[in-house]
């Protein structure tokens, strides 16, 4: 098997769907390398060989998000990674700085790290590490304070840990938010648009919690 390669297994992850920064020309090769090998899992740990060990910026918030993807059996590896990545310096690749999307003022590195934390929250659910996963949930709201999921994401912990009336009762209280009402912008071409993307969602969630909790019990 070929060594460390990092631009490579970015162009392979990237291969693979993810938003990952990797050269054209071995994007390329890794579309190639790609069509030769057994399926998505067997591309993701290609990843993992690519940077092993990870060192580098580039080679840790690799790893972490293919460990990420990975799963089962790779979910504490997802999280030691990840707090690594984020104890450390930026992978100088990853988007930076400020724009606006559909109306939105985002902060791209504040977005790769709530990235970053909802990954680790997700694992530590997953492992029942419960105090850690609601911590790191709540930082990534914190970081994104307009992204719906963040809170979503937040509420299945809550709900782990006290319920759904109490994880209902943190998703209702965030109606308070600044985000859930609607941003009037204008796209590219100067037409006049509404983002209501972080009330449609958080109210969709309220609503199959509730209607959760009305479901009928088998037996």
């Amino acid at each position: 098997m070929a060594g460390r390669d990092p631009a490579l297994a970015a162009a392979l992850f990237a291969a693979l769907g993810a938003e990952i920064p990797c050269d054209a020309a071995r994007k390329a090769e890794a579309d190639a390398l790609l069509r030769t090998m057994a399926g998505r899992t067997a591309a993701l740990e290609r990843v993992l060989a690519l940077c092993a060990p990870p060192e580098s910026p580039q080679e840790l918030y690799l790893s972490a998000k293919a460990c990420a993807w990975l799963g089962s059996g790779h979910r504490a590896e997802a999280i030691d990674l990840a707090a690594r990545y984020l104890q450390g310096p930026p992978w100088a690749a990853l988007p930076d700085g400020q724009a606006e999307q559909d109306g939105i003022p985002v902060d791209w590195s504040s977005a790769v790290r709530a990235d970053l934390l909802r990954d680790m929250a997700q694992s530590e659910l997953i492992l029942g590490r419960l105090s850690d996963a609601y911590s790191h949930s709540m930082a990534a709201c914190a970081m994104e304070p307009y992204n719906a999921m963040n809170f979503i994401k937040a509420s299945e912990v809550v709900e782990r840990l006290s319920g759904r009336e109490e994880a209902l009762r943190f998703l209702r209280g965030q109606r308070k938010n600044v985000w859930h009402a609607p941003v009037s912008y204008r796209d590219a071409a100067g037409c006049p648009r509404v983002n209501s993307l972080f009330r449609d969602l958080l109210d969709a969630h309220i609503r199959k919690l509730e209607q959760a909790g009305h479901a009928p019990k088998n037996g």
